[in-house]
């Protein structure tokens, strides 16, 4: 397949965006719909117990932006390897990721454990927040390989063009999850209630055993792929005993800019929950951003979906070297995507009031949660859009200029904004919101330049001759 030539009519590209996206949107749903049961389960703790939830996962998004390097690096050069048939190769990297994933999470379960109370008092959360996110976060931390181990097997199977796998492994996972939530939190016979940390042991509990089922099928895939007659006996011992610090270094090449991406992103909003903790609002809008943040988690999952859809798929034309439909997988992705998120975006502003009052007890806190949704809405349709074309990006390796923008338009242009707007009485929540849509709007037009450039298309071509 030559560079110049496009395969496929807008109908098919439509259908293989969709056919590989829609378990991902299921995937994602899954995975978002067990913080909405943690959520509604410590409902009956009070405020400072949904804040806690809220302020925690920004903490552990922070900290899952470590796997975004291997989960990236594997979406991107075994969907390229699968697009030039070379199997041996897709075998290798998934072999490398998960000795990666013991290698890292280890130190970083140990370290975690030991800083979540710094971390949390970073943020400027109050004392009865603390009381319950502190023990909620040193359990995570405890099962953060298990997690890792999920993250990692699922992008090998959405680099091979297989979501289905991942989809199905997820919401075994969610049908686990979500009894052991409600024993663990409320308790029941002999098991007390742990409240809050409750909620973090049924979820290492749970997915424990996804890891344990990606891991058994993952050594089937190991026995029956079979060696590649142009790799060396010596080649094949060092993959499969130790590391292959050449593929590694590919791996990470790719994945540790997206990972760096994460760790800004997350990093910004826990020094923008900072601000708004010491603000007028305190833990009120600690709560309701908490609310906000997690809708928004669900409403970005379509974006996720077509990000590591078009990753594939443009990575496997890549692979072929037919850089004309990758161009077109970029724009049909970003043109379906751009549609269903207005209908999306559109449903949480006209159920904001609800939501709110369905997640957080308070009526006051409740209102400002709806005001929240109803802002963060329409800075998630400018998410989605880049989150989408970042995909392009990222399915042929050029992940390195997104880190740059996601810095201008987080750290220099959205936190400063928030920190001063926050300041001017009457502006304490409206500040703060505006300051979170720009950052994305800014993003976006930055984002779109690279991808209708086309510079990607040379990173792609270096990426394949290392």
């Amino acid at each position: 397949m030559t560079n110049n030539q496009s395969t496929g009519s807008d109908r098919e590209l439509f259908r293989r965006i969709w056919s590989l996206s829609w378990p991902t949107v299921l995937y994602g749903a899954s995975e978002a719909s067990l913080g909405f049961v943690d959520l509604l389960m410590v409902r009956s703790f009070g405020a400072d117990a949904t804040a806690a939830i809220g302020v925690s996962r920004q903490v552990t998004f922070l900290v899952d932006a470590v796997v975004i390097a291997l989960a990236t690096g594997i979406v991107t050069l075994v969907s390229q390897a699968v697009g030039a048939q070379r199997w041996d190769e897709v075998h290798k990297i998934l072999r490398q990721c998960v000795l990666l994933v013991f290698l890292l999470g280890v130190p970083t379960a140990v370290i975690g454990s030991f800083a979540s109370g710094p971390l949390l008092s970073s943020l400027q959360a109050s004392t009865e927040t603390v009381a319950h996110a502190q023990p909620y976060l040193r359990v995570y931390f405890l099962g953060v390989v298990f997690n890792w181990l999920g993250v990692v097997g699922a992008a090998y199977y959405r680099g091979t063009g297989n979501a289905i796998t991942p989809l199905k492994l997820a919401l075994g996972v969610a049908l686990i999850n979500v009894p052991l939530n409600y024993l663990f939190i409320h308790g029941a016979g002999a098991v007390p209630s742990l409240g809050v940390p409750g909620a973090a042991v049924a979820t290492v509990l749970a997915r424990s055993c996804g890891a344990l089922a990606y891991l058994l099928l993952l050594k089937g895939v190991a026995r029956r792929t079979q060696p590649d007659s142009s790799v060396t006996p010596a080649q094949t011992v060092a993959t499969v005993r130790g590391f292959d610090w050449r593929l590694i270094k590919r791996i990470l090449r790719v994945g540790t800019p997206m990972a760096l991406t994460g760790l800004a992103r997350n990093g910004s909003r826990l020094v923008f929950l900072s601000i708004i903790g010491a603000g007028a609002l305190g833990m009120s809008l600690h709560a309701a951003v908490g609310v906000g943040l997690q809708v928004r988690l669900l409403s970005v999952l379509p974006a996720l979906a077509f990000q590591v859809a078009t990753a594939a798929l443009v990575g496997q034309a890549i692979g072929r070297r037919d850089f004309v439909e990758a161009a077109q997988l970029g724009r049909r992705s970003v043109q379906l995507l751009a549609l269903i998120m207005t209908l999306v975006v559109g449903s949480i502003m006209l159920l904001a009031g609800p939501i709110a009052s369905l997640l957080i007890d308070d009526p006051t806190v409740a209102e400002v949660g709806a005001t929240v949704l109803r802002w963060f809405a329409v800075g998630q349709f400018l998410s989605a859009l880049n989150i989408t074309l970042q995909g392009t990006l990222m399915g042929a390796g050029d992940t390195l200029p997104n880190l740059r923008y996601t810095l201008l338009s987080q750290w220099i242009i959205m936190l400063p904004v928030a920190y001063a707007t926050s300041s001017i009485p009457g502006w304490e929540l409206y500040g703060p919101l505006l300051a979170w849509i720009l950052a994305p709007a800014i993003l976006l037009v930055w984002i779109a330049r690279r991808f209708l450039g086309g510079k990607w298309r040379r990173v792609a071509e270096e990426l394949t001759i290392t």
